[in-house]
């Protein structure tokens, strides 16, 4: 009796590196497991890598590869991304010291798969104290009732508990900004993982909202909401903790999932005039620099990324030149992934919510109530963070 199978399809952003991936029916769901290192990180502009570990039998089709730029990560594993969009696709291991066996399989990213709830269950994070702050697990506690195991290193170690960090956020990252020089020099480093795209952010000051202007973003109010404020309400809502940090927050949409081959993506909202292309700040930002590439993904937005490892970097919109989105994975702040002494965390609303749920049910709604417990345990902590009562 043959064998029953059943077709997944992976696409990128522009869809010219879309394929079928067939397995036996038996092989799903498939296991997903949730990658925080470092590495992974700067490698995607997310804060963690998500990928569907494909059976090691599979054979990618060699059609597949010729449409995807490869990048070594290291001395077994390459990522590839489609050359024209971005969008990381797959994760290669290769063979233990080139030998047979050795757990060579493919991984497949599984913000690449049109549908993931029946095709891809979540397993676990992993290599969690690379984030020293918990990084997007504490925003993902559970799906589908099921607990998702919170490993500080490789599977099978050492579990982590909600809401670790290695160490308290410090008095030096929690403080307000004082006005002396050392403050006011101040800057987070951000860089891609191969550093063809690197640059500062300075701390919010006064060119932070001088002829700056912009509609409400989707992780604050969903667009034609009728209960949308006028934008002259806060003039200025980039700017959060009493104009001392930068306002960060987490979207679903398609165009987001699609454009990095990840379930979501946290991005920070910075002015340009806050950003440098020196740790001196002298050299001020540009859309052309580095090893950046764009990608024109709709009427205007334009979406930049690594052209040498993949890593998403900005999203891009022309009705406001002055500000742009941070990919928070590329930032190096010393207190943890999340960034907590530059950014503060919107937690009452999954931007685009509604485009994630008819593929994702389940991943969607835990993050929800993830980004709820967390949004409710920074209130207690005294930390800041806001949250939707409503």
């Amino acid at each position: 009796m043959a064998t029953s199978t059943r077709t997944v399809r992976a696409t990128c952003l522009c869809a010219a590196a879309a394929h079928d991936i067939s397995l036996p029916a038996f092989a799903f769901p498939l296991q997903g497991i949730f990658c925080h290192c470092d590495s992974d990180r700067h490698s995607t502009g997310c804060m963690s890598l998500g990928i569907a570990v494909l059976p090691p039998e599979y054979e990618l089709p060699s059609a597949w590869i010729s449409k995807l730029q490869s990048t070594v990560f290291s001395q077994r594993l390459k990522h590839y991304f489609c050359p024209i969009c971005g969008t990381m696709m797959l994760v290669h291991l290769a063979h233990d010291n080139g030998e047979s066996g050795g757990g060579a399989h493919w991984d497949v990213c599984t913000g690449a798969l049109e549908q993931l709830d029946g095709v891809v269950e979540f397993d676990c994070h992993e290599l969690l104290s690379d984030t020293r702050d918990g990084g997007f697990s504490d925003f993902l506690q559970r799906v589908d009732g099921k607990t998702i195991a919170r490993w500080a290193g490789e599977p099978g170690g050492e579990q982590l508990p909600q809401y670790w960090r290695s160490a308290p956020l410090s008095s030096t990252t929690a403080k307000k900004p004082t006005s002396s020089s050392a403050s006011r020099e101040e800057r987070l480093h951000a860089y891609c993982r191969c550093r063809g795209v690197e640059f500062w952010i300075s701390r919010p000051n006064s060119q932070s909202t001088q002829g700056i202007t912009s509609p409400w973003p989707d992780v604050l109010h969903p667009y034609h909401s009728p209960s949308t404020p006028d934008d002259d309400e806060n003039p200025t809502w980039w700017l959060r903790a009493n104009n001392t940090k930068y306002l960060a927050g987490t979207c679903a949409c398609d165009s987001c999932r699609l454009a990095t081959g990840q379930e979501h993506i946290t991005w920070a909202f910075v002015p340009t005039p806050n950003i440098s292309l020196d740790a001196a700040g002298s050299v001020p930002f540009s859309r052309t620099f580095g090893t950046l590439r764009s990608y024109r993904s709709s009427e205007g937005v334009t979406r930049h990324f690594c052209g040498s490892c993949g890593a998403t970097v900005f999203w891009d919109g022309d009705e406001r030149p002055l500000l742009v989105d941070v990919a928070v994975g590329v930032l190096d702040a010393r207190e943890g992934s999340r960034a907590e002494g530059w950014l503060e965390w919107w937690t009452g609303r999954l931007s685009f919510r509604e485009d994630a749920l008819g593929r994702a049910r389940g991943l969607t709604e835990g993050v929800e109530e993830g980004m709820g417990a967390f949004g409710r345990h920074l209130a207690g902590a005294g930390r800041g963070g806001e949250r939707d009562e409503g």
